[in-house]
């Protein structure tokens, strides 16, 4: 620690007594020598000895005082005179008693020095205490600061939100799970998280560009989309306090423009337009395009604009009118498409906007309403009971699902539309579909975690909300067995997220099934060595959790 300037220091008082031929006389002329010299005080010192008031207390109390006083000089003194209170205050920093007066100059000042804001970030005790507008100055220049005290909030954030898509059940119950779209966006940005995150980077623009980069390359690094989500959030916290920030940042109204769609659960068509006259303006090979790509990889966003695009097909069905036809559903295609090449855009660093492919357009799309048609027909042939064959899923259909994520999506959303609607037989005919283009298809497709998360909650409670009837009432054994088998059990083989939905889904159903069934689904869903201790745990814990069930039923 630093000797205060003011006082001889440890030293001088071990000379003292080293030199001294009588220890009390040298206590006497040290107290002498370094007491208050005020002479109207000196009085008042023998009276307070004679209350059993110690020095230290006496000088305790009236050092807080000055300090406090002198701290609010601070606040009135122009940059001149802090500048000089600064040069003879900042060798006492290691002092802790003195050290409120230099971080309080440093943090009053517009800009504190680099030698300054050096020294502070070399000592891990002078860094934990200063201010936070003082830890922003120090994180401008250096990012590997920044980087270390929001790496635990990013981990925290994601390990929040995978915890919530992969959850067995609701807290406090054991019946169903929770959605993990069921909070409002702006309840969700009240998480503390974020809102620390909010909190650091204050009015900074250099740090808020920074957590963008960190988000962006974490987002490549790990390919976990929770982190686009958290790129929107931070944004519209900024919005909601009106920070200065926002009109810094080219995403802003693409933002909340997005984000009111997400509150009002779709993208109608006067928001499609405003979200696609942003496209339209944005130059050329426009970096923007990443974050705007990102913007839409947000689960929340993704699974609005595919529910959207589900409803705008519905909606031409009923108009008997044709998918090329329609301006509205080329631009929620056109943002699904940005949103789910996001990945690729960032990684290859190419900002531009691919075109629609024509055969999703000319192929695919009237191919899904031909299914959609024909299975209105079906539901009115089922009534009147006259005979009529299901739609087949044709070739074509099929290789669509290998090779275009966008018409994976859609499948994926008609999929869970027909379960909701209780067609179990269709969706679990299309379902089948999905599974085999799937595992048939590309190491580039995925299931969106989105429909897998949703699936299971429209099977166990018949609503995709799970504020359904539950799964007794939505769906018979045979069809559930089905699923199960034509679906999940093909899928889970080599994906982890596809396991961990189906654990969870496992975790509410497995006492509805056959027990030779349900060992022989335990064992094929058991997770190879290729995946991660995270599905190995929670297979583990669903055979715990049905073991103990099974335990428990009377025989």
């Amino acid at each position: 620690m630093a000797e205060n300037p003011l006082f001889g220091g440890s030293e001088y008082v071990e000379d003292v007594f080293r030199d001294a031929d009588d220890p009390l006389e040298a206590i006497a002329s040290l107290q002498q020598e370094n007491s208050v010299r005020v002479a109207a005080m000196q009085p008042s010192l023998p009276m307070l000895d004679l209350h059993g008031v110690t020095r230290t207390d006496v000088y305790g109390g009236l050092y807080q005082v000055l300090l406090d006083r002198l701290l609010d000089q601070v606040g009135k003194m122009d940059a001149r005179g802090l500048h000089r209170l600064l040069d003879k205050s900042f060798s006492c920093v290691e002092v802790e008693g003195l050290r409120p007066v230099s971080m309080r100059i440093l943090q009053t000042l517009p800009a504190a020095g680099e030698d300054h804001l050096r020294r502070i970030s070399e000592s891990p005790e002078l860094y934990a205490s200063c201010p936070a507008g003082l830890k922003r100055q120090i994180w401008e220049s250096n990012q590997g600061l920044f980087g270390e005290a929001v790496s635990p909030l990013l981990d925290q954030y994601t390990a929040e939100k995978e915890s919530l898509m992969f959850a067995t059940h609701s807290p406090g119950e054991n019946k169903k799970p929770q959605s993990f779209f069921s909070v409002a966006p702006k309840a969700r940005r009240q998480s503390s998280v974020v809102q620390q995150l909010v909190d650091m980077v204050g009015p900074s623009l250099p740090l808020y560009n920074t957590l963008l980069q960190f988000l962006r390359t974490l987002f490549l690094r790990t390919r976990i989309s929770h982190y686009c989500t958290l790129r929107a959030d931070v944004l519209m916290v900024l919005h909601e306090r009106e920070s200065p920030i926002c009109s810094s940042d080219p995403c802003h109204k693409f933002a909340w423009c997005l984000d009111a769609c997400i509150r009002a659960g779709q993208v109608d068509s006067k928001k499609a337009r405003e979200l696609y006259s942003f496209l339209e303006n944005l130059a050329s090979r426009d970096e923007v395009l990443g974050d705007v790509a990102m913007l839409l990889r947000d689960p929340y966003a993704l699974n609005t604009i595919s529910q959207s695009i589900l409803k705008c097909l519905l909606d031409l069905q009923r108009q008997w009118s044709l998918p090329r036809d329609s301006d509205e559903l080329h631009s929620l295609l056109r943002l699904q498409q940005l949103g789910l090449k996001s990945l690729h855009i960032l990684e290859t660093k190419d900002y531009y906007e691919s075109p629609l492919d024509v055969d999703l357009i000319v192929k695919f799309l009237p191919e899904m309403m031909s299914l959609m048609v024909s299975t209105s027909l079906y539901l009115l042939c089922h009534k009147l009971k006259e005979e009529f064959s299901p739609h087949r899923l044709s070739p074509p259909f099929l290789s669509s699902l290998r090779s275009s994520p966008p018409a994976l999506c859609i499948a994926c959303c008609y999929a869970l539309h027909l379960l909701e609607k209780r067609e179990h037989s269709l969706s679990c005919l299309l379902l089948q579909g999905i599974s085999s283009s799937y595992v048939s298809g590309g190491q580039d497709m995925e299931l969106p975690d989105a429909f897998l998360h949703l699936l299971v909650l429209v099977l166990t409670s018949g609503s995709s909300s799970g504020s359904g009837f539950g799964s007794a009432e939505f769906i018979r054994e045979s069809s559930l067995e089905s699923i199960i088998r034509e679906f999940w059990l093909p899928s889970c083989l080599n994906s982890e997220p596809v396991l961990l939905h189906l654990c969870r889904l496992m975790w509410v159903v497995h006492a509805r099934l056959d027990r030779t069934f349900l060992q022989s689904v335990l064992e094929e869903m058991q997770p190879g060595s290729q995946l991660s201790t995270v599905a190995h745990d929670q297979y583990q814990t669903l055979v715990s959790h049905i073991n103990s069930a099974s335990n428990s039923q009377p025989s």
